[in-house]
């Protein structure tokens, strides 16, 4: 059974979090496991408080999971601290050194509460645990990784800018200065919480799949056309299946 991973926080809106990524493993065909960081308190609309879940108790959802099955495909979306991510890593690396890792930077929910204002730096010196890292332009910028790394596949998601008609994400490999550009249209006057999420958890799905991260973000980005296209107000529906 293809199996991907989320560690992320829980939303209850379902728009987010390791809901939003679940429906997303699904929309994919591939069954989801997850573990929780974080019980926030919001909608889709606002967002009140996180309320943290402790190494130890994320730690222990780990060693459960992992004692009746392996995981090759694995996501990290919100957490604390650069510290509380640091640990994940390294338990993570320890128990499966080959595993595709995605983490999704998630720096302000979009209604606007700030999760981490830390120096950079505490964020960047964990590139290295990773092999694809997905900041929109803002988290990009305060990342320092406009630009790409020499230790981590970057996929720079362009939904955030106000250039043009066109939704451009760029993609770095790494020690490669020229990016690989993805491009679709942008629907204007569209916002949809959680689209991070839901478009990072289809990668993981489809690089499951496929082995090929460049076909794995071609297809995600297909369905997040669909994913803003409907729903209702803030919150997204991925329709049609890409099996």
């Amino acid at each position: 059974m293809l199996t991907s991973f989320t560690i992320a926080g829980f939303d209850p809106s379902g728009g987010a979090g390791i809901l939003a990524d679940i429906k997303a493993f699904e929309h994919c065909k591939v069954y989801g496991k997850a573990v929780c960081t974080a019980l926030t308190i919001q909608n889709e609309d606002s967002f009140e408080k996180p309320n943290w879940l402790p190494w130890e108790q994320i730690k222990a959802q780990l060693q459960v999971l992992s004692r009746v099955r392996n995981f090759d495909f694995i996501k990290i979306g919100l957490v604390e601290s650069p510290q509380i991510l640091e640990k994940i890593f390294k338990w993570l690396r320890k128990k499966y050194p080959e595993a595709f890792i995605i983490w999704d930077p998630i720096l302000k929910a979009s209604a606007g509460f700030e999760f981490h204002k830390q120096n950079a730096v505490s964020w960047r010196k964990l590139f290295g645990y990773a092999n694809l890292i997905m900041p929109n332009l803002p988290e990009a910028e305060f990342l320092g990784i406009s630009n790409g790394s020499p230790r981590a596949a970057i996929l720079v998601k362009g939904g955030h800018s106000s250039a043009s008609q066109k939704s451009e994400d760029l993609l770095f490999l790494p020690n490669s200065p020229v990016p690989i550009k993805f491009t679709s249209k942008r629907i204007k006057g569209v916002e949809k919480h959680g689209s991070g999420c839901v478009f990072s958890a289809l990668i993981l799905a489809n690089f499951a799949k496929y082995n090929d991260l460049k076909k794995a973000i071609r297809k995600s980005k297909q369905s997040m056309q669909g994913f803003f296209e409907n729903g209702s107000g803030k919150l997204g529906v991925l329709k049609c299946s890409n099996a």
